[in-house]
């Protein structure tokens, strides 16, 4: 399984978290599948230097569940702390060539501009650890670059592999900062106080954030204008099959003069944290760095816009989208969790919110869940989020060889809308079949065991 793993790097290169599933015909079976993959978080970012010319920066995390671990033999050595029990080594180098790459080829003329590698050894003390998915290795790559097109393709390397899995090229537009009249947007976890010595924390999730946390933007302002108001807009895309484009606005911050940074300019911190530091600057480029309160927001995809008053246009903007880490898989499509409500929903009911556009149903989805919202005060929907995940423990807890669904197994039914029993009882009679009683207070289901391969149909209720 770990070196199919492996295999997957060159399509894991920029991250997703299966939002677009929306627009593709799955099944609930395909969103099982795809939850529990394993995931990467690759991406660039391109920084002004103090003489004019570009940082390119390559972050990257790679979560546990993804990461080949190896246990820690006497033999073994390593300069591991005290507790480590597994370990795993992990480097990633990254080449960078002068020129378009085409069709993920490289161009006829090669002209290596630069090479770089980060390598690291990890230890957990568990063997759960090693399966995690919210402990990471982070890290980061960096060269300086004149303007112009390039491209880069990068290899990784696990553990003791020796076969290195290159990335899909990636051509890389350095611009001139003195003619481009529109700025970039970073996003960072936090916002210390802004010196050389307090490192930024960038989000380093690609173009995810994590659903229910607030982040900063850090937005250059390009021909900056003291005269003039700046504002940041948060715009819901809209993510249906038909339609991918800018949605509603939903928030507008206005920047203030305490948010501006002049005299100085961002460089790439390396580290086991990707960071950005301040450093002092002749540029002359003026940052402005904006709370954004996605706590807030929905679960959903959004774009930063950055506007001047007086125009519509944006002169910086940025794609992001919620991340929720260990999102139930049925919310990954709409259709599914929709249809999914047949446990709780009588079929007229049902029938209801499936009707009308992709938007309108969303809408009556997001309406049933929020009326059922034990805290309103949050965007976190804790009822929703227990009812998808028991669908999901029962789908797979409970199917056998017969019925892959377990959460269409009588089992399964009872779980989803019991939760987990008190107590369970087996009994094995001299003549039939296992009896297996679920009670919950002073009411119990009675199974019975119906092909001898984990299959209990509901026989009773007492």
């Amino acid at each position: 399984m770990r070196k199919q793993l492996l295999a997957l790097f060159t399509l894991l290169l920029i991250s997703t978290t299966f939002s677009q599933a929306q627009r593709q015909r799955v099944t609930y079976l395909d969103l099982i599948n795809r939850s529990s993959t394993p995931q990467i978080f690759i991406d660039n970012i391109i920084l002004p230097t103090a003489d004019g010319n570009a940082e390119l920066g390559i972050i990257f995390r790679f979560n546990n569940d993804f990461l080949p671990y190896k246990k820690i033999t006497p033999s073994a050595k390593l300069n591991a702390p005290e507790g480590a029990g597994f370990y795993s080594i992990v480097r990633l180098n990254n080449e960078v060539f002068k020129g378009r790459a085409e069709r993920n080829r490289r161009t006829t003329n090669v002209n290596v501009v630069s090479r770089d590698m980060w390598v690291d050894t990890l230890y957990t003390e568990t063997f759960e650890q090693t399966e995690s998915a919210k402990l990471y290795a982070s890290g980061s790559l960096s060269v300086q670059l004149d303007p112009g097109m390039y491209h880069y393709v990068l290899q990784l390397s696990l553990i003791e592999n020796t076969n290195d899995r290159n990335s899909n090229f990636r051509n890389v537009q350095v611009p001139d900062w003195q003619a481009k009249a529109t700025g970039e947007i970073y996003t960072i976890k936090n916002k210390p106080n802004i010196s050389a010595e307090t490192p930024l924390p960038l989000t380093n999730l690609g173009d995810n954030i994590l659903f229910g946390n607030d982040f900063y933007a850090l937005m250059r302002i390009p021909n900056y204008d003291a005269t003039a108001d700046y504002s940041a807009q948060i715009y819901k895309m809209r993510t249906s099959r038909r339609d991918t484009s800018r949605g509603e606005l939903i928030d507008e911050l206005v920047i203030s003069d305490s948010d501006l940074i002049t005299g100085k300019h961002p460089k790439l911190k390396k580290g086991t944290e990707p960071s950005l530091v301040f450093e002092d600057s002749d540029l002359g480029y003026t940052y402005a760095f904006v709370k954004i309160p996605h706590s807030n927001y929905q679960n959903a995809a959004y774009t930063i816009e950055l506007k001047k008053s007086g125009s519509d246009k944006a002169i910086a903007k940025k794609f992001f989208r919620s991340y929720w880490q260990d999102m139930p898989a049925s919310l990954y499509n709409l259709d599914i969790a929709i249809n999914h409500l047949k446990y709780i929903l009588e079929d007229d009911q049902l029938k209801q919110i499936k009707s009308g556009s992709d938007a309108e149903k969303e809408q009556k989805f997001r309406e049933f869940w929020e009326k059922r919202d034990p805290s309103k005060n949050t965007v976190y929907n804790e009822l929703m989020a227990e009812y998808y995940r028991r669908i999901d423990y029962a789908f797979k807890e409970f199917g056998n060889r017969g019925n892959l669904a377990g959460h269409e197994s009588d089992q399964g039914k009872v779980y989803i809308n019991f939760g987990p029993p008190d107590a369970k009882d087996r009994q094995f009679p001299k003549d039939g079949e296992v009896i297996e009683i679920w009670k919950y207070g002073n009411k119990r289901f009675v199974f019975e065991a119906s092909t001898g391969f984990g299959d209990f149909v509901l026989i009773g209720t007492e």
